[in-house]
């Protein structure tokens, strides 16, 4: 309920905020219902920041990347990229790189016009495709902790746009941050600082596009490192060759164990073939052995973006959005009226007009919604597919089928789901099999036990007289045993026909019997 409290207060808070400036509120409205282009500061485009796993190893205090180019005037320049994180907080995580561009998209909507940024965390969190729950919360914070004790020294590493040379500078990310959770009385809104070096180089232009939706929605953070590397010399060229190793290790970031071309190619391979799924690259190829080996990464646009008109430049970033399977996923909000913000964004995404997706959405219920939500995604793959292509009318397939979800019959999903139905059935029953196999099995243990217990007893509260005339009988009885088996063996099977003899002279239950009683 806190939360839900804080989140609300938040969300309020907004833009409306004393410290934003109007003008940095209507971009930010207006890009808010428009396809999220934000930027990317160029040096942290060429070398990595952060770990590629979610997680720091504690152990691992500095990363350390390096690379050579040319200069000028045709000398060899040695670069190197070194990163420190703080002890208490360790090295910045991958989702770290999520929350470093989601703050670049707050400065962006605040127009660049200083460095200390206000913001809210709800904001920040919708950004992100976060979910707006406590962990979220605490995750965010946990990030912004690692950015803040982040350092980068880097020699000969850090281009200066104003000078147009490449520099050696020690510098941070981020100064300082403040998290207000907006449940004062009069709530101040949150801020972070970026540090000196990294907002002059900001102002100074040395920042370019990026498609934060696009980058958001890629699917491991291999594929989205490589991408921001990429899609920054795309600006320049539409066909980028580089060292196996040096695109691996020094740019994306890959662990320096996988030492050999073939390894390296099973970690980067997928992140290309998902490049190329979604429209960015037109395709890839591998030159050279070993240590020689060269990758040669192709542009879909098949020149540099540089050359590109506006409207190319908005055509092919038009053609990656429809070819992503998740163009706007549909988040699961905390209450129905965030579900109906979700799908409407996601049909806008898609093609539907606002006012259109508004009524469509507003009067629908949850059960509604749900199954809107099922058919925005059977749509998506739809256009990913060559049946896709020779659709009419996307959009007015796409308008008919969410405005009556419920009469709408997505191919194949009856069977699956009866199909599922019959494996759950299944499942359960053979969960219920193993249960009653085990209880019955604990069962028969108790049972040996007690009557193991009860034989004891018996026999010592027995007359020696009748004890000894029992043995007598059983040993008579398995006379015909004794040469073919061990004395040990003998005595075992006169002992075991006395018990049984003794149980049954004084009536013990069998296991049926004992059940029913249990």
């Amino acid at each position: 309920a806190t939360e839900t409290l804080q989140l609300s207060t938040e969300a309020l808070e907004g833009f409306a905020s004393p410290h934003s400036s109007s003008a940095g509120t209507q971009q930010a409205i207006a890009i808010s219902h428009s396809r999220p282009i934000s930027r990317d500061e160029m040096n942290l485009a060429e070398f990595p920041l952060t770990v590629l796993s979610t997680r720091s190893n504690p152990k691992l205090k500095t990363l350390e990347f390096s690379d050579s180019i040319k200069g000028k005037n045709g000398e060899v320049i040695d670069r190197s990229w070194i990163i420190t994180g703080a002890d208490k907080f360790g090295l910045p995580t991958s989702s770290d790189d999520e929350v470093l561009l989601g703050l670049l998209k707050l400065t962006v909507d605040d127009t660049f016009r200083d460095r200390k940024v206000f913001f809210t965390r709800y904001e920040l969190l919708r950004i992100l495709r976060w979910t707006t729950e406590g962990r979220s919360y605490e995750r965010l914070q946990k990030a912004l902790d690692r950015l803040s004790g982040v350092r980068i020294k880097a020699t000969n590493a850090f281009y200066d746009n104003e000078s147009k040379s490449h520099r050696t500078r020690n510098f941070g990310i981020l100064d300082a941050y403040e998290i207000n959770d907006g449940r004062s009385t009069a709530p101040k809104p949150s801020f972070f600082t970026w540090s000196d070096v990294l907002f002059k180089s900001f102002q100074v232009g040395f920042i370019k596009k990026l498609d934060l939706d696009f980058y958001l929605g890629l699917e491991s953070a291999v594929t989205k490192r490589l991408y921001r590397y990429l899609d920054k010399h795309f600006w320049y060229k539409s066909k980028v060759q580089v060292n196996l190793f040096v695109l691996a290790h020094e740019k994306v970031g890959i662990s320096r164990n996988y030492a050999y071309a073939s390894s390296l190619r099973q970690q980067l391979d997928p992140a290309i073939e998902e490049l190329i799924r979604r429209g960015f690259l037109k395709g890839a190829e591998y030159t050279g052995k070993g240590k020689d080996t060269e990758v040669i990464l192709l542009a879909a646009t098949g020149k540099p973006r540089s050359t590109m008109t506006a409207l190319e430049q908005q055509r092919s970033a038009t053609q990656q959005g429809t070819q992503q399977v998740e163009v706007v996923p549909v988040s699961i909000s905390s209450s129905h009226e965030g579900r109906e913000a979700d799908l409407v964004d996601a049909l806008v995404a898609r093609g539907i007009r606002e006012a259109q997706a508004r009524r469509l959405i507003e009067a629908k219920s949850q059960e509604q919604c749900a199954r809107v939500r099922e058919i925005v995604a059977y749509f998506d793959q739809l256009c990913a597919s060559p049946a896709g292509a020779k659709m009419k009318s996307p959009v007015g397939f796409l308008y008919r089928a969410v405005e009556k979800p419920e009469t709408f019959v997505i191919p194949g999903q009856e069977q699956r789901r009866a199909h599922q139905e019959t494996l759950a059935l299944k499942t359960s029953s053979e969960q219920r099999t193993k249960s009653a196999a085990k209880k019955n099995s604990d069962l028969q243990s108790r049972y040996l036990v007690e009557r193991k217990r009860q034989v004891q007893s018996l026999k010592e509260d027995l007359e020696p007289a009748l004890l000894k005339k029992l043995t007598q009988e059983v040993e008579q009885g398995l006379s015909k045993l004794k040469g073919l088996i061990s004395p040990d063996r003998f005595a075992e099977a006169i002992q075991h026909g006395v018990e049984e003899k003794v149980l049954k002279l004084f009536v013990f239950p069998s296991f049926e019997e004992w059940l029913r009683k249990q």
